[in-house]
């Protein structure tokens, strides 16, 4: 399977449409509509990141598909070590659909995980007792 062919299934699987998807990237509609059809070649990685963002995927997974990158132990290894997502969310700059995060959006974001994950851990001390 091409490139190009990846890159239209992924965008269908996420239900955008070839506009949605050039809103939320920031590429072009005309020039994605190239990329699926096969009219253009390997995008480049800063257009990848672009795609990845409005695709909300992984960017190494772009690149992967793209050809950038040969899947190896290290990265294997890298994606099994846990990251801890409260020091990730406060040490990082995050974009969601685009739009970078404020300090207040990331507390936002803290919050509501904490919440998430405290209602299931009482769940389940309660079908534990």
């Amino acid at each position: 399977m091409y490139f190009y062919d990846k890159l239209r299934d992924m965008r269908k699987l996420k239900g955008f449409t070839i506009r949605e998807l050039a809103d939320r990237s920031g590429v072009s509609a005309a020039y994605i509509s190239q990329l699926e059809n096969g009219n253009r070649g390997i995008p480049s990685p800063e257009v990848l990141m672009k795609l990845s963002e409005g695709l909300n995927t992984s960017y190494s997974e772009l690149m992967d598909i793209a050809g950038y990158l040969e899947s190896s132990p290290s990265v294997e290894n890298f994606q099994s070590n846990p990251v801890n997502l409260r020091r990730f969310l406060r040490e990082n700059e995050l974009m969601f659909d685009g739009f970078l995060l404020t300090p207040e959006d990331k507390e936002w974001v803290e919050r509501m995980l904490t919440v998430l994950f405290w209602k299931e851990r009482q769940a389940e001390k309660n079908d534990s007792q």
